[in-house]
């Protein structure tokens, strides 16, 4: 529990419910933003992966905003009646459900899995054989190059947290500039830590008498 003082001296809104909580920053609640906190052109993306083969390696470090942007890229693609699936991948018990999702894929849909790295490198090339046999294609997440496809870049920075805050409903004041900050910095830049700090700052401040 944090329990940095609250950025201002006015009374508190008991009333406003916590804007960091899971249903408002989960993947797909968040519109992917880059790094510059600029918005992503996502049907641009999607256009320039399609034309590179249609599989793409979502990469970055833990908490830039990987399964946010698949979630978006999938969205995409599910309105184009392209998306064969989307799964989590948690650990490698996931893998038969990968399978299984690739194997009832119609030839050139796409498959989005997150968590590409939780399935091992046994698994990664039962998926990636399949999928070839299969005639479908592979958007992943993964924090290394992984060989599926094009290359998409995510990154954390300070602005685009600043973003992400700004998007969120009200905090009330609760949460000032130095808040942010301090977070990002003392997480090393993993927006989802971040996000998740911030939630406990305004716990604490909005159950102060």
């Amino acid at each position: 529990m944090n329990t940095v003082a609250p950025p201002t001296a006015a009374p508190l809104p008991h009333h406003i419910a916590n804007p960091f909580a899971t249903r408002h920053v989960q993947p797909g609640r968040i519109r992917p933003l880059t790094a510059a906190a600029e918005r992503r052109d996502l049907p641009a993306l999607v256009a320039s992966i399609g034309a590179a083969g249609g599989s793409a390696t979502i990469v970055g470090p833990h908490g830039t905003g990987k399964s946010t942007l698949l979630v978006a890229i999938a969205a995409e693609l599910a309105a184009d009646r392209r998306l064969a699936g989307l799964i989590q991948v948690r650990s490698g018990r996931d893998l038969w459900a990968c399978l299984w999702r690739v194997g009832k894929a119609r030839r050139g849909s796409t498959v989005c899995l997150d968590g590409w790295d939780g399935l091992g490198w046994a698994g990664r090339a039962g998926v990636r054989l399949l999928a070839r046999l299969i005639g479908c294609r592979l958007v992943v997440t993964s924090h290394r190059s992984a060989g599926v496809g094009m290359t998409v870049m995510t990154m954390a920075s300070l602005p685009l947290l600043e973003a992400i805050v700004a998007a969120l409903p009200d905090h009330g004041g609760l949460i000032g500039p130095a808040d942010i900050t301090e977070t990002y910095a003392r997480h090393g830049g993993n927006l989802r830590e971040s996000l998740s700090d911030l939630y406990d700052r305004f716990e604490y401040r909005a159950r102060q008498p």
